[in-house]
């Protein structure tokens, strides 16, 4: 009878199979992990890279105009605003000089006897989240077609409005004197403005495109509308909302006395009292992010507020001053994102 090696694996055969695997998990895992995410997982990059290049042209601006760019241009004599945007004003420090060296910017961004509006139509990807389930081009009353933005800057609080709109108001509205974040109505804010300093304070940050959605009418705050990288193509009827945010509704006064403000108007400094309560001033409406004003999920609706928002699951993507990238939670605390919107309000940010 042969008699039968019954020997065991040596040690050496163990580790072999060992390194074996493990080869073979460094293969597959990768797969396996784009499988169950899809692409969410580079979509989300190439989102953060955008609004990288974002914060970084707009510190590009700043070295060479010693001024971030104005959120749109207007008028305050009627029907003269060009209302190109802040987007508009960097695509030369965004890749985009060709593009840039084509627009009229001396006339309006819808003015029919030049190539701005065909020019305004263009796509330009790295504007938008990929992430995104918008049109690639959306329809306007003023141009044939516009380019949509997935990025909006950072207006503070309070709505914004233009000086075309501020004739037949009670109140003269919103002006850059007023403007508590970075980009607003004919606005030139310096860093040395940023009292907060830059790593306190949102430079631009997301919100979501739909597909079908309408232009974004003057006086409302939420619905189903489009945001544009060009500019606003009639600064009388569509709201500078289409191409910046705001954490709170409520009116911003010009003032005679710096950080004076009228009975029921926004403190251009210090805490916003009533924000979301019921207690001092009037309660404020709070844009949080992907939620409507009353709080409730924008979820797969489609419709817009006017503050932050994405198709990223938990929240929305934002460029600080310094150029930090952050990822804020759906359920921040409206303190929170109410003092990063506010460049000079000199209150101390928590955790977020």
């Amino acid at each position: 009878m042969h008699s039968r090696n019954r020997r065991g694996l040596s040690a050496l055969d163990v580790v072999v199979t060992i390194v074996v695997l493990l080869v073979l998990a460094a293969l597959i895992l990768p797969m396996v992990l784009q499988q169950q995410v899809g692409c969410g997982g580079g979509r989300t990059s190439r989102c953060r890279n955008n609004l990288k290049q974002i914060g970084l042209s707009l510190m590009n601006y700043h070295d060479v105009h010693r001024t971030f760019p104005p959120g749109w241009i207007a008028s305050e004599t009627k029907g003269q605003s060009s209302g190109f945007g802040w987007q508009f004003q960097i695509l030369p420090y965004f890749d985009q000089a060709p593009l840039y060296k084509k627009f009229n910017s001396k006339l309006k961004l819808a003015d029919p006897q030049s190539d701005n509006p065909k020019l305004a139509a263009t796509i330009l990807t790295a504007t938008g989240c990929p992430s995104d389930k918008g049109d690639d081009q959306v329809k306007s009353r003023w141009v044939p077609l516009l380019g949509p933005t997935n990025y909006v800057g950072n207006f503070g609080v309070g709505i914004p409005t233009t000086f075309s709109v501020m004739e037949d108001s009670a109140g003269e509205l919103v002006d850059s004197r007023c403007l508590q974040g970075i980009l607003g109505v004919n606005s030139k804010i310096r860093i040395r403005d940023v009292k907060d300093g830059m790593s306190n304070v949102i430079l631009a940050g997301e919100r979501r495109r739909s597909m079908g959605a309408g232009e974004w009418p003057v006086g409302k705050i939420e619905g189903n509308f489009n945001s544009y990288w060009a500019g606003i193509p009639n600064v009388n009827a569509v709201s500078p909302l289409a191409i910046v945010a705001t954490s709170t509704g409520g009116l911003v006064e010009r003032s005679s006395e710096e950080g004076a403000t009228n009975e029921g108007s926004l403190p251009a400094v210090g805490n916003l009292e009533g924000l979301d309560t019921d207690g001092g001033r009037k309660a404020l409406p709070y844009f949080g992010i992907n939620h409507d004003v009353r709080a409730v999920p924008l979820g797969d609706s489609g419709a817009v507020t006017a503050g932050f928002s994405s198709w990223h699951t938990g929240g929305a993507l934002v460029v600080l001053g310094d150029g930090t990238i952050r990822f804020l939670s759906e359920n921040i605390d409206p303190t929170i994102l109410t003092n990063l919107m506010r460049r000079s309000d000199g209150k101390t940010i928590g955790e977020f």
